[in-house]
């Protein structure tokens, strides 16, 4: 009878065992979209950022859309596929009742301009919802006019969000917002310099309908109390904010989940691919135990040119969660491992899988917007006697009105084009160097080698890596100028290229 009891005994309390563990790793959520009484729309339809005909979607390219849940614990919401553009969202429903749920943009819109329908759906919960997104097509500038909140003085809607704490690193989740006036659509580059060890900067496109824009912070501040940060834009509108930073609290102690093995709850979000810079949306969900409060620093080892961390206060004791950022840009496919620590005690491993780049792509940063021109992206080769010429194309998207690149070297005194670098600044050599980008077909960005100006600081390069029978590999920078009379600027950085000869 003793044994029969205590048998009792033990299989109850590996029930309740189970039931924890259950409860700790988050189990999938259940409940439903909210949506409008009257219509199938998503209640409320929140769409954030600028969609533009052959844009790449980035961090600031979201929706959010609430769920009324009825079971706490893991959730993916995701939409359809339209116009080469989608949204998801994955992460942690904590509580019942009404939560929040941001789906993170990703592709490069491309075909017609108007809105869009996409039709959000809350996986394995038969719950769907409709949001429309408005794609521009403008035909203005890609540099956009606009006016800071409070320009000249104090920024007007300024609102923060982040632990802004002495000696505690800042990463993506610590952001500055403010209001913005927007006269002209295009791309926009915000920047504030370094004040106590931290700035703040954002890049991206605005549209007619933009009324505040968010600065994403980098650095680790070095003293307490409160700085003021001049922001800047392009035209050299600026506004002045204040940061007070918290005196760094004493460290917490807690444990990583999994360890020493691998993490548990994680949670990936965002795209990994390779050659595409990490930005907020680019997180990893962990568990951690902690038993005494206070503040916290995470940070991962360096692979694949990505690092992970995090930083804040821990408030509560206890099984919770912690949201790892990702910064850097990853270099190769496949898994990778990352040693996740925090100072103290044993690591946990995470592992992300990074995706391969398309075959045929020529990218980069258009006054520090990224973009890309991988349709029809391709290379011609002439090696004559008389004159030689290679010239690489693409077009970033199927669009009629499409925008679309050139890189043309020419040797004019003949002799093979080969793997090496040219400069705008080497006519006198009999070669030349020009590049053109028609944005939407109807306004000409170009720089040319020009005899009268052979310093042209800044310049153009292109280097080629590799030129071989079937492809044309290399990287590309400098400076393109608009039409007359203003010649407004294009910077262009971080261009590369991987394109087949036909």
């Amino acid at each position: 009878m003793k044994l029969f009891s205590a048998f009792i005994a033990l299989f109850i309390s590996s029930l309740l065992f189970v039931s924890c563990q259950k409860q700790l790793s988050f189990d999938e959520s259940s409940g439903t979209l909210k949506i409008d009484s009257l219509s199938p729309k998503c209640l409320p339809s929140s769409v954030n950022g600028t969609y533009i005909l052959g844009t790449t979607l980035n961090s600031l390219n979201y929706i959010d859309v609430q769920v009324d849940v009825t079971l706490p614990g893991s959730f993916v919401i995701k939409t359809d596929t339209i116009n080469n553009f989608s949204f998801y969202g994955t992460g942690e429903f904590p509580t019942t009742g009404i939560n929040t749920a941001r789906l993170y943009g990703h592709g490069t819109p491309d075909s017609l301009a108007g809105i869009k329908q996409f039709t959000v759906s809350y996986i394995h919960n038969n719950s769907e919802c409709l949001i429309d997104v408005e794609v521009q097509d403008s035909t203005s500038s890609p540099n956009a006019v606009y006016t800071l909140g409070g320009a000249g003085t104090n920024c007007t809607g300024f609102t923060t969000a982040g632990t802004y704490m002495q000696g505690l690193s800042t990463n993506s989740s610590n952001t500055a917002s403010m209001d913005v006036s927007v006269t002209t659509a295009g791309a926009y580059n915000l920047s504030t310099p370094v004040v106590n060890g931290v700035s703040f900067s954002a890049i991206g496109a605005f549209t007619l309908a933009n009324t505040g824009v968010t600065l994403i912070a980098s650095g680790t501040p070095t003293s307490a109390g409160p700085f003021t940060y001049p922001v800047t834009g392009l035209g050299g509108t600026t506004c002045n904010f204040v940061i007070t930073f918290d005196p760094l609290s004493s460290p917490a102690v807690f444990t990583l989940g999994g360890s020493p093995a691998g993490c548990t709850g994680v949670v990936p979000s965002g795209s990994y691919d390779v050659g595409v810079a990490m930005n907020n949306s680019n997180t990893a969900t962990i568990d951690v135990t902690v038993t005494t409060l206070g503040s916290y620093q995470i940070s991962t080892n360096n692979n694949n040119g990505v690092i992970f961390t995090a930083s804040g206060v821990f408030t509560a004791t206890g099984p919770q969660q912690v949201i790892l950022s990702a910064s850097g840009t990853p270099t190769a496919s496949g898994p990778f491992d990352y040693n996740v620590s925090s100072g103290s005690g044993s690591p946990c491993i995470l592992t992300i899988t990074y995706t391969a780049p398309v075959n045929n792509f020529i990218t980069c940063r258009m006054n520090d917007v990224f973009t890309t021109f991988n349709v029809n992206s391709t290379a011609g080769l002439n090696n004559s006697a008389a004159s030689s010429i290679l010239s690489i194309d693409g077009d970033s998207s199927v669009s009629p009105n499409t925008s679309s690149i050139n890189l043309y070297i020419q040797k004019d005194q003949g002799g093979a084009i080969l793997a090496a670098t040219y400069n705008v600044n080497q006519f006198a050599s009999g070669i030349s160097v020009s590049s053109d980008y028609f944005f939407n077909s109807t306004t000409t960005y170009s720089v040319a080698t020009d005899p009268m100006n052979q310093s042209q600081t800044p310049g153009f390069t292109i280097t080629i890596s590799t030129l071989t029978a079937t492809r044309c590999t290399g990287t590309f920078e400098g400076t393109l100028l608009g039409p007359a009379p203003t010649f407004l600027p294009i910077i262009v950085t971080e261009g590369t290229f991987d394109v087949p000869r036909p």
